[in-house]
Parts: C-alpha cells; structure tokens; sequence
C-alpha cells in the first residue's frame, strides 16, 4: 500500500507540474485579455458594443484545485486469529445426516437380516407376502429386486433372490415383483 500511495504521490506532482509550466510556457489568460484589448483599440468606438455586466468567470484552475491525497493509513493493528466456536446447528445437523445415512445404506448383511426374518422357517415367500415395519426394512426391500435385476436372479447368503414377472405394491412402494427362495444345498438333500 504504501508503494502505491508513493507512485500516486509522484504522478500527482508531475501532472501538478506538467499544468503549471503548460500555462506559463503557453498563451495564458493574460496574454489572451492583452490581445483582445489591443484588438479592441483597433476598432472604432462606436462599432464595439461593451456590456456592463461583467463576464462569466470559472474559477481558476491551480495546482490548489488539483486531488491531493489522503495522508498515510497506520498499518493495521496485529491481533490473533481467533478460532470460531462451532456452530451448535451445525453440528446436529452432520449427526442427524450421518444417522440418516447410517439407516438408509443397504449392506449385503442388513439384506441378510432383513431376509431372515421375512423368512422365518418358510422355504419361499414372495414380496406381496412381506411386511416392512421400518425405514431399514424399506430400503432393504427395495434393494431386493435391484440386486436380482441383471440375471434375473442372485444369491444372497443361503437364499436366492428371483424376479417374478409384475409388480408388487403395498403401502410403502411399488417395486418389480420377486421372492426370496432358501437355497438347497447338498446338505440339506441328505
């Protein structure tokens, strides 16, 4: 800032500087009234009209009326960075957030659960048969059918899960028809 102030200052003289000599080395007012009265005393009196009233005048312009600058700001007062309080709002909010994401992101292991207890010693049940009591369980029922949508079917622990042809809705949603199947292994056949 203070170069800034210094280059301001010196352009500001030079211009002060520049108009003064342009006015003396120049044709200045009181050269321009002398050749206008010596032009006047040339022409007969009765040919000039004169006014009485005086003639307009501006102000004069001298190094006076030119900007001058503001004097030097003191540099500013050096305090520490204070480090601001954490917004209680904000912070309920990134809990509430992170809580919501925590309930509404489906694992292979929540789908896990959530067929398990659809299932409850049944061997098949279909999604009209289902019953979603929860957010989770909304979620996870909604998974169920995108999991299976590629080959029409997929393996889900010690269940299948297989598409039905239609949809199925309930309360919550409206979803591509499927049922979760238990999975025969080789074990259970013995």
């Amino acid at each position: 800032m203070d170069k800034i102030e210094d280059f301001r200052d010196r352009l500001e003289r030079r211009i002060r500087t520049t108009v003064h000599y342009m006015d003396v080395m120049g044709e200045g007012s009181a050269e321009r009234i002398v050749r206008l009265i010596e032009q006047l005393s040339k022409i007969g009196r009765d040919e000039v009209e004169i006014r009485l009233g005086s003639p307009d005048v501006g102000l004069p312009i001298t190094s006076l009326a030119l900007y001058t600058p503001p004097p030097p700001k003191a540099p500013p007062e050096r305090t520490r960075f204070k480090v601001p309080k954490q917004d209680p709002y904000l912070r309920a909010y990134v809990e509430a957030t992170t809580e919501f994401d925590r309930m509404v992101r489906v694992s292979d292991q929540r789908l896990l659960e959530f067929a398990r207890r659809q299932m409850q010693g049944r061997d098949a049940v279909s999604s009209a048969e289902i019953e979603i009591e929860s957010i989770p369980d909304l979620f996870a029922y909604r998974a169920l059918p995108n999991l299976a949508a590629v080959g029409r079917s997929v393996r889900l622990g010690e269940f299948t899960i297989r598409l039905d042809e239609g949809r199925t809705a309930n309360d919550w949603i409206d979803v591509t028809a499927f049922r979760i199947e238990r999975t025969r292994t080789t074990a259970d056949a013995a």
